[in-house]
């Protein structure tokens, strides 16, 4: 059977801070989280531990405060994510350093995953490439490479408008043309490259 508990790679959307994004990728034990509330704002990155016990939700623990604004600048801040196999969102949960929830503090991020070729991918090419496609602003997206865990190489720009197949220009390639399923979460390319959706 299929381990779930990876699905939390995403793009995600917090209705707190809807011009923003929220990107997660990595592994069973460990992530990224890439976090931007505003397209004028720097991009933040955070360290995050993932823990998975068997029946359980998988944990996402973010490292430190600055996640949510309700805990920025609040030392000894930790934030936890509550991941369910489900895909359709993180419940965000700030805890102070006594480890007592804050209630008030109670945050949802939800999936893009029907939002066309929105999300994290994996390259059938390179094992070891995290690919990111994410809006902008309206249908303009953004393509980025990243291979394990280096500084984000924007490769591409496109345009998702209605329809499934999608022209990307890279830089070493020109213009490259794939057919998004959203059935089987791939973007398919003419050369045979695959990138599937997490």
């Amino acid at each position: 059977a299929k381990d779930e508990s990876m699905n939390y790679q995403a793009v995600w959307f917090d209705p707190k801070n809807p011009n923003g994004y929220r990107v997660l990728f990595g592994n069973d034990q460990k992530a990224t989280l890439l976090l931007r509330d505003e397209p004028s704002d720097e991009e933040r990155v955070f360290p995050v531990k993932v823990v998975k016990e068997d029946g359980q939700e998988t944990r996402l623990l973010f490292d430190g405060g600055g996640v949510s604004s309700l805990s920025e600048g609040n030392d000894g801040t930790t934030v936890e994510g509550i991941f369910t196999g489900n895909r359709d969102k993180i419940r965000i949960i700030s805890f102070n350093n006594n480890g007592k929830s804050s209630s008030s503090s109670s945050n949802f991020w939800m999936n893009k995953k029907f939002e066309g070729p929105i999300g994290v991918y994996k390259d059938s090419t390179n094992p070891k490439r995290v690919i990111i496609i994410r809006q902008i602003k309206g249908s303009d997206c953004v393509v980025e490479f990243r291979d394990s865990g280096r500084n984000n190489q924007v490769t591409s720009t496109f345009t998702a408008k209605a329809g499934n197949t999608f022209t990307f220009d890279f830089p070493d390639r020109g213009e490259v043309t794939a057919i998004f399923s959203l059935f089987r979460r791939t973007l398919t390319f003419e050369n045979g490259t695959v990138w599937t959706k997490y």
